[in-house]
This record gives C-alpha cells, sequence and structure tokens, in this order.
C-alpha cells in the first residue's frame, strides 16, 4: 500500500528537491470550503494508484486558500482546485483547473512528464 503524499509548503525547496531527485513539482491549490477540491482530496489524492503515481514522479507542494492566499496571488489561481506543474528548473509545464477523477488525473501528469521530457530533449 502506498504511503500519504507528503505535501511540502514551499515551492523552493521543492524545486531543489525536484533537481535531485530528478522529478517536476506538481502544486496543488486547494480549499477546504471548495466541494470539488473537497472531493479531489478524499476521492483522487487518497487513492493508491494516484499517491504511487505522484511518490514516484514528483515532488508535491500544496497550498490552501485563506492561509496561503499570497501563493494563490502570485500565481495566478483564481479558481479551485487547481493544479500546476513545474519542471526542477521552475518553468511551468501545465496547469489545469477542476475535479479529476483517478485515472484522468493520472493521464493529466502523465501528459505533463511527457512534455517536460520532450522539453529536455530539445535543450
Amino acid at each position: 500500500m502506498a504511503e500519504e503524499i507528503v505535501w511540502g509548503k514551499s515551492l523552493r525547496s521543492a524545486l531543489g528537491q525536484a533537481r535531485t531527485g530528478n522529478k517536476l513539482v506538481l502544486v496543488a491549490f486547494l480549499s477546504q470550503e471548495c466541494e470539488a477540491c473537497i472531493k479531489m482530496n478524499k476521492c483522487t489524492l487518497i487513492t493508491e494508484s494516484v499517491r504511487e503515481y505522484i511518490k514516484k514522479y514528483f515532488v508535491p507542494v500544496k497550498y490552501e486558500s485563506g492561509k496561503d492566499s499570497d501563493q494563490f496571488m502570485r500565481f495566478g489561481v483564481t479558481e479551485k482546485p487547481a493544479v500546476i506543474v513545474f519542471d526542477s528548473a521552475g518553468n511551468e509545464i501545465l496547469r489545469k483547473i477542476g475535479y479529476f477523477e483517478p485515472g484522468i488525473f493520472i493521464e493529466k501528469l502523465e501528459k505533463a512528464r511527457k512534455k517536460a521530457s520532450h522539453r529536455a530533449s530539445r535543450q
């Protein structure tokens, strides 16, 4: 069984970990008051396949509306739930808004990995 996702709070720290671990950074913007966010937390992010996938390929960071509102403004996030994927250099690879079922969520993350890999191979 996959462990729970250990969410970081610092993008800077996550980028450093991503560089040393050869991973991408997954930043989730959520809210305790948003129905789709609650569903994302309770139905998608707790699924074993999602937890394993994130642990294997990403350094996860989570920001909550209210206490992390400065981060929402910094990244221009006005709708929730939102997910942004960055490469280890801090380049935005993917931005998605809304709730995704586990299988679809993994598909979106896989597209981000392929896009990042393609970008890296062109450099």
